[in-house]
């Protein structure tokens, strides 16, 4: 029975249509509670209403100050424009970001500045209070790698620093060192909570960032004037909301199965997570035409399609629907699935969930996947094998399922993903590294 489900399901669903909805998707910078979040949010409801699935967009209030249940609530963004050049010396002149060209030149989140002139002082991480000892930050801007919310606290809020300019890459071993993707940005973002010195901050790439601390040291060591930057931000905070893409295939009771993808996370990030969105879409558009065909059954469960900001949007959703919660009796994120792996280092998981959420869905999802992967065959025919990397893997978190899973939520959630990968919260997250397979 499962088989033949799922060779119904594979003749009608399209990884490269799945792959399309992906295409569009990348072209919105989604940052939760921004414009381009929103546009993402409308392609997202007009391709189901073009599938003919019925879906509806639920719009949550969402400021400083607001709680749905653990989460704390935050002001929306929004961005237009973000440079930072080279001034001094005149012979290295030469731009470093550029938010036209970049959405990864900002820290997300960063406050607006005119432009100002400013010296760059270079730190290590910058994290630890003992790095910052006999120096002079005051008005200056300072080069880290380290995490940009304890470097702000530290330079900007104790020693009067004017912004950040960060140049890190984490590791992801083995996939990734830092010097592996030289000339991509990472991802990185301020997280306000409604009391801090508000700050701006731009990303250098590793040879960016390698080629500015090395300017800096070597006109300190032959005592010439100091390396200045000219930086300007258009930015501007709002309070505002947070959309949230609902859709549903109707069952034959009131139950519901959750399927959700996170929408958010900077332009393009084509695998993280806009695939999960385009896959979530190509399976509804799937289900509702082969129902409508007659060539499969309505389900006995409804299932509930969300299309959300990440962790924010479930607690968001869960906390204005709690009426609902009885009638979710299991869900399925997608996040990160569809990776090239050639490209990506990846391997396609089943993430159970927590032991504490006792379930069958974790290892019903695995037995899914292990028909999936007996898709090729021997020249014998008498045995079945995977063409790509497959596994599964005990509750890991960081992402929708964390939440939905928690047994004071009771709705357990196994997750799709492909783990590690490459070019993870980085620039180059891009289309060509999804696999319509």
């Amino acid at each position: 029975m499962l088989a033949d489900l799922i060779t119904t399901l594979s003749r009608e669903f399209s990884g490269v249509a799945a792959k399309d909805y992906v295409a569009h998707i990348i072209r919105h910078h989604r940052i939760r509670n921004s414009p381009g979040f929103r546009d993402a949010a409308q392609y997202v409801l007009d391709a189901l209403a073009q599938a003919g699935v019925a879906a509806e967009i639920i719009s949550v209030p969402m400021r400083d100050g607001l709680r749905y249940w653990g989460q704390t609530g935050f002001q929306g963004w929004e961005a237009s424009a973000g440079t930072l050049d080279i001034v001094q010396p005149v012979e290295a002149q030469t731009r470093l970001c550029d938010y036209r060209e970049s959405k990864f030149a900002l820290i997300q989140r960063s406050g607006p500045t005119a432009p100002v002139e400013a010296e760059v002082v270079v730190l290590g991480d910058g994290t630890e209070l003992s790095e910052y000892a006999g120096l002079d930050l005051a008005d200056k801007l300072v080069l880290t790698r380290g995490d940009v919310g304890r470097v702000r606290e530290l330079a900007v809020e104790r020693y009067g620093a004017l912004g950040l300019i960060f140049d890190g890459m984490q590791d992801w071993l083995p996939v990734r060192q830092p010097l592996d993707l030289p000339d991509a940005r990472q991802y990185t973002q301020f997280s306000w909570r409604g009391s801090e010195k508000r700050c701006f901050g731009f990303v250098l790439s590793p040879r960016q960032g390698a080629a500015l601390r090395q300017l800096v040291q070597t006109r300190g060591q032959e005592g010439k004037s100091p390396v200045k930057v000219r930086a300007a931000v258009q930015s501007r905070f709002h309070d505002g909301a947070t959309e949230i893409v609902s859709a549903r295939i109707p069952g034959e009771t009131d139950e519901e199965i959750i399927v959700v993808a996170h929408l958010c996370h900077p332009e393009p990030s084509a695998n993280d997570n806009a695939s999960g969105c385009g896959a979530a879409l190509e399976a509804a558009r799937a289900l509702q035409a082969l129902i409508e065909a007659g060539k499969l059954a309505r389900p006995r469960r409804t299932i509930h399609f969300l299309w959300l900001a990440e962790i924010s949007g479930t607690y968001a959703y869960l906390a204005t629907h709690p009426d609902r919660l009885p009638r979710m009796i299991a869900g399925l994120n997608l996040d990160m699935v569809g990776e090239d792996q050639e490209q990506c280092g990846s391997v396609w998981l089943v993430e159970y969930p927590p032991e504490a959420m006792s379930s069958f869905a974790g290892d019903l999802m695995a037995r899914v996947q292990e028909e999936l992967a007996g898709d090729l065959k021997n020249l014998a025919g008498n045995e079945s094998y995977a063409f790509f990397r497959y596994g599964v893997s005990r509750f890991s978190g960081g992402s929708d399922h964390i939440v939905l899973s928690d047994p004071s939520v009771g709705i357990p959630t196994p997750m799709l993903i492909q783990w590690p990968d490459r070019f993870y919260h980085t620039s180059e997250d891009t289309l060509d590294k999804v696999s319509p397979a």
